[in-house]
């Protein structure tokens, strides 16, 4: 009988010291996951802060830029005004206006297209998907055109995505920002999210 009871004991004392084992390593675990999130958090504040920087130096020089042009601009109106009569004046507002609804005629046409290719696109997968419903008929010069614009359209469309895509070509930050006229640590920051993510 002594020894059952000794047994028992022991067998307890061997699942109890398991069972401690387990909880310190447990613990160690989430100990090691808090110190690796503490230091992602560090890093993206350091980059987010060094993004924030550059960033209000961008915006300094752009403010420095913008003011010297308007006063250069401000000072050749004064100029102009001077020696040009009334007449002129209205040719210029004349002129003026119809650039402006120049502008405005070329972006509802590209607004339009833009629509076009959008609901064109919508169709063919729609068609894709329903391959026993009846094909979408589209004009032969409608799909040369559409041809023509699907190497466009192959080019990602997010800002991220073309990010990620000159980056598995190969092609260095600097490259990146140079070809996307994006600064270059708002690219790391892309990247650097990406990468957290995938993570």
């Amino acid at each position: 009988m002594t020894a059952f009871l000794l047994a028992i004991s022991l067998l307890l004392n061997i699942v109890a010291l398991l069972a401690i084992i387990l909880l310190f390593l447990r613990q160690n675990k989430l100990m090691e996951t808090e110190k690796k999130q503490e230091k992602m958090l560090v890093e993206m504040e350091e980059v987010i802060s060094s993004y924030l920087i550059q960033m209000k130096e961008e915006n300094d020089d752009f403010i420095n830029k913008f003011s010297q042009i308007n006063a250069k601009n401000q000072s050749f109106v004064k100029e102009k005004s001077i020696r040009v009569n009334p007449e002129r004046k209205s040719d210029e507002n004349i002129a003026k206006a119809a650039e402006k609804s120049l502008r405005l005629a070329r972006a509802s046409v590209y607004q339009a297209s833009k629509a076009y290719k959008k609901n064109l696109r919508a169709a063919e997968e729609e068609s894709n998907e329903s391959e026993g419903l009846a094909s979408l008929k589209v004009p032969e010069s409608v799909m040369q055109s559409d041809n023509s614009q699907r190497v466009k359209e192959e080019i990602p469309s997010s800002m991220e995505d073309q990010v990620l895509m000159m980056k598995k070509q190969g092609l260095n930050v600097e490259d990146i920002a140079k070809k996307l006229g994006k600064g270059k640590t708002e690219i790391e920051l892309m990247l650097k999210f990406r990468q957290n993510q995938q993570e």
